[in-house]
């Protein structure tokens, strides 16, 4: 049950003191419409080389109470109520769609944003099925909702045009030393789209790990 409820509890709440994700304007791009969304997706060829430093023109929208990255360049190029599509087939696409998948797919959202996330653009397969039905069997209440963890950076693990994987570090609520953890998220380009892989297993917990070497890491979250 524990590897399960991961899902609920690895994804950021705003770090203390600092700017309230969604306070300043949207970039232009991304559209709020309610019609079909994969009718907006990018055609950007995907270059070569990884970011090594922070991507510009990102600002961070609340969904719910979690915040989700949304760039002028990289997508999401449509936003409707229970989805965000459109990401550039670029490695900064590939960081901007693992982050918004993950977080509409947070547990603690509720069933009206995770489950159409992750039936729509998760990749086909038993592990997400599995994960699925996790899910649809877990009780709400069994999470804190004060055990959030802080999106604090990320790393490109590999990279091709057709898979990325991606370390998303997060930071665990601690009132000691920072303590950081690492979920390896691998995208698959599909159908025009950056979609993500469900874990081995459909557990959250096969894919992360704990960490205290942040050599490599770029900083990144909302500010």
């Amino acid at each position: 049950m524990a590897a399960i409820i991961v899902a609920g509890l690895l994804i950021a709440v705003l770090p203390n003191g600092e700017e309230e994700p969604g306070t300043s304007a949207p970039p232009a791009g991304p559209t709020r419409a309610g019609g079909d969304p994969s009718q907006a997706l990018p055609t950007e060829e995907s270059p070569a080389e990884v970011p090594t430093t922070a991507p510009n023109g990102v600002t961070w929208e609340l969904v719910g109470p979690l915040a989700a990255p949304v760039s002028t360049s990289a997508g999401p190029k449509q936003v409707t109520e229970t989805s965000a599509v459109g990401f550039a087939h670029t490695p900064e696409g590939a960081l901007i769609a693992a982050t918004q998948i993950l977080v509409r797919s947070t547990f603690t959202l509720g069933r009206k944003h995770w489950e159409p996330t992750i039936e729509r653009q998760f990749v086909p397969s038993d592990d997400r099925d599995r994960l699925l039905a996790e899910l649809r069997a877990l009780d709400s209440s069994q999470v804190d909702p004060g055990a959030f963890s802080q999106i604090a950076g990320f790393s490109y693990q590999s990279y091709t045009p057709d898979t990325a994987v991606i370390g998303l570090v997060l930071r665990a609520p601690s009132t000691g030393a920072p303590q950081y953890h690492v979920l390896s998220l691998t995208l698959l380009w599909r159908d025009g789209d950056w979609r993500m892989q469900a874990p081995p297993g459909g557990s959250w917990g096969s894919v992360n790990r704990r960490t205290d070497d942040l050599t490599g890491v770029v900083a990144w979250g909302p500010r």
